[in-house]
């Protein structure tokens, strides 16, 4: 069971903690696993859950092109300046 458990951008993030912590990510409207291989996000017990949580969020950013991201200048809801 996940310890914690976090929306961003419609990805689900679950941060488990047996003996480190490491992220698993759903996409939007589904409950599959993204499998990132060597690139899931981990953390130490040291780093704490919270440093993985900014990796996956990261990851996900990474993952989502700039003009999707309603923050960004060219998403097609942001009203011109």
């Amino acid at each position: 069971m996940p310890s914690q458990v976090y929306l961003h951008r419609g990805y689900r993030i679950a941060i488990y903690s047996p003996t480190d912590h490491f992220a698993v990510i759903t996409p939007p409207g589904s409950n599959a696993v993204i499998d990132f291989k060597e690139r899931q996000p981990r953390s130490t017990v040291v780093e704490g859950p919270n440093v993985c949580l900014e990796r996956a969020i990261d990851l996900i950013d990474s993952l989502v092109p700039a003009s999707t991201r309603p923050d960004h200048p060219d998403h097609p809801t942001r009203l011109p300046s």
